[in-house]
């Protein structure tokens, strides 16, 4: 290729980033806010990036973007049972024509990864489908689609020019599936805005995320039960249906004297949030790279986890936390962190590891090399 790095246009798809610019408090995954600080890189250096999404007027009031935003379909319009292949698709097609982008993105285990790869190979322009989580690839996800959307999104998958990982747990996976496509791991960006502050005091365990299976409430429920004396605070918000595994969860957090529901917290009071924490504790079945860790570690705090959620092993190997066998030994690991304020240790070796390893500048031009786009 002989473009200049300058001249390439990226489009990058997602249904939920919308809520997030505008304050909504609504259950919004990890992808969405990772690509705003990607889409914020590449334009910053160089690479014109673009978030392609729904059609609503509200977005004209959405300001401080560093990313254009290009609308494609409404939501409700057409006719109910047709309104994809009638109306949606066609539009999608017709926005992405018109815009012109290099590479079509999109990140995260659900049709649009096929109607993606479809709409590329009609246009003939590279898909790039990066993975959100380790049920993506190790076939955990097929409980949460239909087996239609399933193959569909299997075969976008296989007709990605490039699929961008994670953590070596997914890379393994799709290689030994794809061993002649291009593959590659790359940590979640993080932009670093703040500055360590040492002296706000610790009040509590924070634990952040949407309330669904994959979280494991019971786990959570469980360890909040056995520490009575110790205090938490729960960030997150209900899907619109709730399985039984969390309302189980949720019922029994919610009568405990020491939990407290915070709520969806914005952003920029996340980083506050961890601050007065003893640590972020995760209590999830399975991750792909939580934002919520780098979120934690850029404060300094600590991540108490178990071996189910480790990303190629960083949490040991750069002493950021402490990892568990199970969820039974986390009482005793929580209580002695606090009695021992062994936390304090953990302070700046979690603020280094994101300064130098998670650079958003650095990784664009990585994500570009990878995507074979070289400047």
């Amino acid at each position: 290729m002989n473009k200049t790095a300058e001249k390439y246009k990226i489009l990058y798809f997602d249904m939920q980033i919308p809520y997030l610019l505008k304050g909504e408090s609504k259950p919004i995954g990890g992808a969405a806010i990772e690509w705003i600080t990607w889409l914020e890189a590449f334009n910053k250096i160089g690479t014109k990036a673009a978030l392609l999404t729904w059609k609503d007027n509200s977005f004209k009031k959405i300001k401080h973007t560093n990313f254009e935003i290009i609308e494609s379909f409404e939501l409700d319009k057409g006719i109910p049972k047709i309104r994809f292949l009638t109306y949606q698709l066609p539009q999608l097609i017709k926005v992405v024509r018109r815009y012109k982008p290099d590479i079509i993105a999109q990140e995260g285990a659900n049709r649009y990864t096929g109607i993606f790869a479809l709409i590329s190979k009609i246009l003939n322009i590279s898909f790039v489908h990066r993975i959100a989580s380790d049920m993506d690839v190790d076939g955990r996800i097929s409980k949460n689609m239909s087996n239609y959307y399933l193959k569909f999104y299997y075969w976008g998958i296989k007709s990605a020019s490039h699929i961008s990982c994670q953590n070596e747990y997914q890379y393994e996976h799709l290689r030994k599936k794809y061993s002649s496509k291009n593959i590659s791991i790359l940590y979640n960006p993080f932009k670093l805005e703040h500055n360590l502050n040492g002296d706000i005091k610790k009040e509590y365990i924070a634990w952040i995320g949407n309330f669904r299976y994959e979280k494991n409430l019971p786990a959570l429920a469980n360890i909040a039960k056995k520490l009575p004396q110790i205090s938490f605070k729960i960030a997150g918000t209900r899907f619109h249906e709730t399985d039984d595994d969390t309302f189980q969860g949720l019922k029994i957090l919610e009568s405990l004297e020491n939990v407290e529901f915070v709520g969806h917290l914005e952003n920029k009071t996340i980083p506050l949030f961890l601050s007065k924490s003893f640590c972020l504790l995760n209590t999830s079945r399975l991750e792909g790279f939580s934002n919520t860790f780098l979120e934690a570690w850029s404060v300094g705090v600590p991540v108490i986890t178990t071996k189910n959620v480790n990303p190629d092993n960083l949490i040991n190997k750069h002493n950021l936390g402490i990892v568990a066998e199970n969820y039974d030994k986390l009482p005793d690991i929580i209580s002695s962190l606090i009695e021992s304020e062994n936390y304090k240790k953990y302070y700046y070796n979690c603020f280094n590891y994101v300064k130098n390893n998670h650079d958003p500048l650095i990784l664009a031009e990585q994500f570009l090399k990878e995507m074979n786009i070289k400047r």
